[in-house]
Order: C-alpha cells, then structure tokens, then sequence
C-alpha cells in the first residue's frame, strides 16, 4: 500500500463490501422462506434467486463503461444506493414476475458495486501487498455473507421489517466512503480506463487464462457446495442437522484462513500459493465420504477444503492486479466476475446431476475434477516461467522472462 490515504481507501471499500456480502447472504434465503410460503416451488424459488448471477454475468460488457464515465466512488454508490431501494420495493412490488425483474435489477447495481470496489482495491494496494489486501477482502465479504442468515433469524422473514432492515444496513456500510468524499481522499480523479466492447472483454482472456479458469472452477465448486452439501449428506445417512452442518464448516474455513493465505502469498508467490490451494481443494472432495462418520477429521477437511477452495477467487483477483495494466484492469475483472458467476449457475445442476447418476461419490468426483484444469494449467505455466527464465541473458531483469499467455 503505497501511502495513508491507500489506507482509509481500502478500510472504506473494505466496509462496502461487508455490505453487498450481507445482502448476498440475507436476501436468498429471506426470498425462498416468502416465496415458500406463498405456495411457489422449488425451482421457481431456485430461478428468482439466480437470476442475479446471470444479470451480473449478461451486465459484464458495460460495467466498465460505467466505471469509466462514473469512476469508482460513484459506481460503488450508485450501485449500494440502487440495491437498498430495490429491498425497499420488494415488500411492495410482490410476485414471481417482479422480483424476478428486481432480482436482476439487484444483480445488476450490486455487480458494478462488487467489480468497481475489487478494481479500487487493486489499484492502491502495492504489489508487495496485494495478495494479503485480497485476503482481507475475502474474509471481510464472507463475514458479510455468514451475517446475512445471522440478521435474518433477528429480524424474522414476514412483512416488510427484514426488506428494511437488509436495506438499512447495506446503506450505512456507505458511511465510510462518504467520510472519505468530505475528507477529499476519494476525490481524485480515477485511473483511465480503457472500456471495451465485448469482443474487447473476450480478448482480455489470452492474456491471464489460468486466473480466468480459476474463476470458474471457484464459482463452481462454491454453488455446488452450498446447495448440494447438505443434500449429499443426507444420502450418505446424516440426519438433518448434521447435513446443514457441513456447509457451515465448509464456509467457517473461507472466513478464516483467506488472511493468512494472503500473507502466504505475497512472501512464497500467487501462484505456489494458488497452486497449494488447488492441490488441497482437489484432494478434500475425494476424502470427504471416508470421513463423514469421523467428526474428527470431518471438521478440519472442511475447514481446510473451504479456505483453499475460496482463495481461487482472492488470489484471482490478486493475479488481476499483477498481470493487468490499470487502464485494463476494470475489463479484466469484469470477465473474471463474468467468468465466477457462470460457474456458479452451472454448479448446481452439474452437480445436482452427477449425484443423480453416481449418489454415493458423483458430487466428490466432480468437485475434485473441478480443480483439474487449474492444476495443469499452473504446471504449465511453471514450466514456462522456468524455461524462459533458463533461456534469459544474464542481466536482464526477472520480469522480461514472463511467459506470454500466463496466469
């Protein structure tokens, strides 16, 4: 972090991000208790909230337009300010039809929340620092998203009090970022970016491939456990509360160890540190139904299996910053959300299958077979790094032996 005012900057993002992890935990499930209620099935409740996933994912190509001609403080926002009155509108504006249109509206203001605060952070955080500054980031977004059930069981699911409660609290995460306006240190004039057309975004991928295919097994693996953990657990002969269980152990470790993960690999390197990660998030999924009926060595699996697993996407972002020009950066980050989001409305249903086709061990497999492209795709790249560095004269810097097309 180059001076204090990166400080105050990442400490005001940090608090913004705290609160779109918050809705992100508490308006899934406040929307399936109400639509359950009302008599709607399954998959129609399944619909409404993934359809914010695919808003964000189909809102990708002008995300970085908007950055460009709001910059980072308005976008943040604008978008935290739009998610607040679509809460707000719920509880008003009723029925499968019209939260299925504010679930995208949701998505898409709190997408460009979530990609100009990821790009803001990368931007002040030094190189030396990043990975550590992402980890933070990780472990305050997934605080975020463990609170949001937390509030929810306070302020119950009927009527409008929780849709004001949820609004009321995303809305004063701001309050660090308009001290930060008063304070003139988030009036300077943002980075220039480069927005670019959707071809503009497709061609950003070549440049950091093995960061984009960690964005998508993260997205992956992450919806598929969430959904299907504790359905996995029940066919394996858990009762209920033990099922539910697991998804809690799974996200306690992404709470935990995204810091230390971090701090890791800004002093041992992104991409040991992504590989170590992969390696274990590969192997968790294969021991999990040898371990289910030992608590013992349950609890500590998941809780390794789920911080590894969510340091896919920290220290994706961490290899954005280091790969990617400023100018470029609010595209790259945006594939790499584009990217996460599409694995997480395939991981249900991939998942959802292989367990339909192999009950006892489909899941495990796909899970692990998940982390497989990014394992060899970090070798290669490895080998790369190391060959062009064999080849280098003597006296040209480290940086010049970077392979093209790497992480």
């Amino acid at each position: 972090m180059q001076n204090r005012s990166a400080h105050w900057i990442l400490a005001a993002v940090f608090s913004t991000s705290l609160g779109v992890g918050l809705i992100f935990g508490f308006e899934p499930p406040l929307i399936a208790m109400v639509l359950h209620r009302a008599g709607d099935s399954s998959a129609t409740v399944g619909t409404v909230i993934a359809v914010s996933l695919v808003a964000v994912t189909l809102m990708g190509p002008l995300y970085p337009r908007v950055i460009a001609r709001l910059g980072l403080w308005r976008s943040i926002v604008g978008g935290i300010l739009c998610g607040g009155v679509i809460l707000l509108v719920m509880p008003v504006w009723t029925g499968v039809g019209a939260w299925l249109a504010l679930r995208v509206l949701t998505g898409a203001a709190l997408g460009l929340s979530w990609i100009a605060s990821e790009v803001w952070m990368n931007s002040v955080s030094g190189a030396a620092s990043r990975s550590t500054v992402m980890g933070i980031y990780g472990t305050v977004f997934s605080s975020g998203t463990v609170a949001g059930p937390v509030v929810l069981e306070i302020t119950g699911t009927a009527g409008s009090l929780p849709f004001a409660i949820g609004a009321l609290c995303l809305v004063l995460t701001l309050l660090p970022l308009v001290l930060l306006r008063q304070a003139a240190i988030g009036r300077a004039a943002p980075p220039a970016v480069r927005p670019p057309g959707l071809w503009g975004l497709a061609a950003l991928i070549p440049l950091a491939p093995i960061v984009m295919v960690a964005a998508l097994s993260a997205g992956l693996v992450e919806s598929a456990d969430l959904s299907l953990l504790p359905l996995f657990g029940l066919h394996a002969g858990l009762d209920e509360r033990r099922a539910l269980l697991l998804v809690t152990g799974f996200v306690a470790g992404n709470v935990v160890l995204q810091l230390p993960i971090g701090m890791l690999a800004d002093r041992f390197g992104r991409r040991i540190l992504l590989g170590i990660c992969a390696a274990a998030s590969g192997l968790g999924p294969l021991l999990l139904p040898s371990v289910l009926g030992r608590p013992l060595l349950l609890w500590p699996l998941l809780f390794i299996w789920g911080g590894t697993l969510y340091a896919f996407y920290s220290q994706g972002i961490a290899l954005l910053g280091e790969r990617y020009s400023t100018a470029d950066l609010p595209g790259a980050n945006t594939v790499f959300v584009m990217i996460y989001c599409i694995g997480g409305v395939l991981g249900p249903s991939v998942g959802g299958l292989a367990m339909d086709h192999w009950p006892s061990h489909g899941l495990p497999v796909l899970l692990s077979a998940a982390t497989v492209p990014l394992l060899i795709g970090l070798s290669i790249g490895g080998w790369q790094l190391r060959s062009a560095r064999s080849r280098q004269p003597s006296g040209v810097p480290a940086a010049a032996a970077r392979p093209p097309g790497g992480c």
